[in-house]
Order: structure tokens, then sequence, then C-alpha cells
């Protein structure tokens, strides 16, 4: 059997063991036809739109205890225009329902696009995925367990004694979105560093090199992703300098086990 018949074997083998009973009924091979591909894109999007709506009705019910938690911080919420209670209302829902769904949508593009990948591809998928996840958890919980509440009880704080807060609803949960959700995207630095360093797209002796300029690039990236405040900057620069330094760690990980076997070029070989 040639290489690229042993190939095309794999591929619709890992199809079929990690794409479920439609790829099974489909696949005598791994190739599909485009109206098969549009099909199955189709059914995945039906999928992940009632997992989104099934997450809705959650979030519906779930966005009191959203708002309760806001007002434990903020204090007493206020709207200024009509419709701001229920549009809030209706974006606490969104967000807390695409929370919900996100693992069936994550799963729905991993089943269309598994079957187009080589079982290398498909193993370092694997490992990484899980790990993206927990990363991007752990950052939601850290922004809104730690960093939320330091930067409201202070930036409220310079108010004084003789003022009381009445902030708009809508405005504080942008504030709360703005600072907790690049927690999620940024604690994906050490992963993003290990893959690189077992790619062999990094040195881990440059990123060592490059620190001083990482820690100036960290409070630029504080800047723009953090709402405009030099409290909500800080938290955001000071854990982007951490995981830097996470990240240096991983990247002599990933190096190391390239060094062992490298996963590249066995990706390149394969996929030639």
């Amino acid at each position: 059997m040639s290489p690229k018949a042993r190939a095309v074997r794999e591929r619709t083998g890992a199809a079929e063991r990690l794409g479920g009973w439609r790829w099974r009924r489909r696949l005598p091979g791994a190739e599909m036809t485009l109206p098969e591909h549009l099909e199955e894109l189709r059914y995945r999007l039906l999928v992940s739109l009632a997992a989104l709506a099934a997450g809705f009705m959650v979030g519906w019910r779930a966005t009191p205890h959203v708002l309760d938690v806001l007002r434990g911080e903020a204090g007493r919420l206020v709207v200024v225009t009509p419709a701001e209670a229920f549009v809030t209302y209706l974006r606490v829902a969104f967000t807390v329902g695409l929370a919900v769904a996100s693992p069936i949508i994550v799963a729905q593009i991993w089943l269309f696009v598994v079957p187009g990948l080589y079982p290398a591809e498909i193993a370092l998928a694997a490992r990484i995925g899980p790990a993206a996840a927990v990363l991007f958890a752990a950052g939601l919980a850290f922004g809104s367990a730690v960093v939320f509440p330091i930067a409201m009880r202070f930036l409220l704080g310079q108010a004084g004694s003789g003022v009381v807060a009445a902030l708009s609803a809508s405005r504080v949960l942008n504030f709360a979105l703005g600072l907790v959700l690049p927690f999620g995207v940024v604690f994906q630095l050490p992963l993003a560093a290990y893959v690189a360093g077992r790619l062999g797209l990094v040195e881990p002796t440059s990123l060592a090199r490059l620190r001083r300029w990482a820690v100036l690039l960290a409070f630029v990236v504080g800047a723009v992703l953090t709402p405009p405040d030099v409290i909500s900057q800080v938290l955001m620069s000071v854990p982007l300098v951490v995981l830097y330094e996470v990240a240096i760690v991983t990247a002599r990980w990933g190096a190391r086990v390239r060094a062992r076997g490298p996963l590249a070029d066995g990706v390149r070989s394969e996929a030639s």
C-alpha cells in the first residue's frame, strides 16, 4: 500500500472513530462531495444553534443571580433608557447561554473538521484542546473572582464617603465583560508557547532574551484589552508578565519533547 493510500485509510479510520454515526454512515472512504460537505455543515450548525437556544433558556433563568453578583460588587444599579433593563437582561442571558453551549459548539466544530486531519494532527489537537479549555475557564474564573472585585472596590472607593454610587446596569456589564473575557484569552499564552516550542517555531532562549520587551508589550496589551482605567490595565498586565515567565518554561518543555520526537516532521511527512 502506498504512503498516500495508507494516509487516506488512517484518516478514514480516525473519522469513523471520532465522527460518530454520521461519518460511519457516509464514509466508505475519506473523500466527500461538496453537497455532502454542505449537508454536514448544515447539520453541525443546526445542532450548535439548538445547543445555543437551550443554553439561552438556562441563561434566562440564571440572569437574576448574575445581576445579584454585579449588584454585590457595584452597589445599586440603575437604567437610563427604557430599553436598557430588557437589553441588559438579554445580553446576560445570551452570555451565560453561550458559555453553557460552548462545549457542544466546540464539539460540533471538531466533528466537522476531524475527517480532514491526519492522525498526528488529531493527536496534537486531542492533547491541546482540553488544556486550552481548562486554561480559558481558569482565566475567566481568575478575572471574575479576583480581578473584577478588586477593580470595582478600588475604583468605587476613590469616590469618597460622601458619594453614593448609582451605576448604569449596561455599563457595569460592559465593564465586567471587557475585564473578564480577555483573561480567558491571555491564559492561553503558556499553551501557545508549548505548541510553538513543540513545533520548533520559537526558541526558549529567544523568549528569555525578549523578556524586557515582553513586559512593555504586556502593559500595552493591558491598555488595549481592558476598560480605560489604570487599575484594570495593571490588573491585566501583571498576570501577563507572570504568564510570560510560565510560557518560557512551557516552551522549554515543548522543545525537550520535540528533541525526543519531532511531531512537526511527522505531520509534514503524512501530509506530503
